[in-house]
């Protein structure tokens, strides 16, 4: 299954990329991961991954997520990961990447992560 998203933005200041279907090796996690820094160079320091609706995850996906976190970090800014579940879940928690991405249950803890942190404009 290609893997879909939509961009928006949930607050003022956070953007929430969703995404729908699996994260895995291929020219369409190559889209993403372009789309995801595409995003970055355009501005937003607070960018919420939404995972909601992702049922599936390899080391290719993996990946995508930790260069695209370290992206944003060296913008100044924070990536999180909101609703994983399932396998895709038992897959961030087995790897350890909650110890380098902020992990949230939901997108309404994800966005509540950001509260009282301060990012680099862009462009600093």
């Amino acid at each position: 299954m290609v893997v879909q998203f939509v961009t928006r933005q949930h607050e003022p200041d956070v953007t929430v990329m969703g995404f729908t279907g699996h994260l895995t090796m291929g020219n369409s996690l190559v889209e993403v991961e372009y789309a995801i820094k595409d995003r970055i160079q355009g501005g937003p320091r607070k960018l919420v991954l939404d995972l909601t609706n992702v049922n599936f995850l390899d080391s290719a996906g993996l990946g995508m997520l930790v260069v695209c976190s370290s992206v944003m970090q060296q913008a100044g800014g924070r990536l999180v990961v909101a609703g994983a579940a399932g396998k895709v879940k038992q897959v961030l928690q087995v790897t350890y990447i909650d110890t380098v991405i902020g992990i949230y249950p939901d997108l309404a803890s994800a966005c509540g992560g950001f509260a009282g942190q301060t990012v680099l404009p862009t462009g600093a």
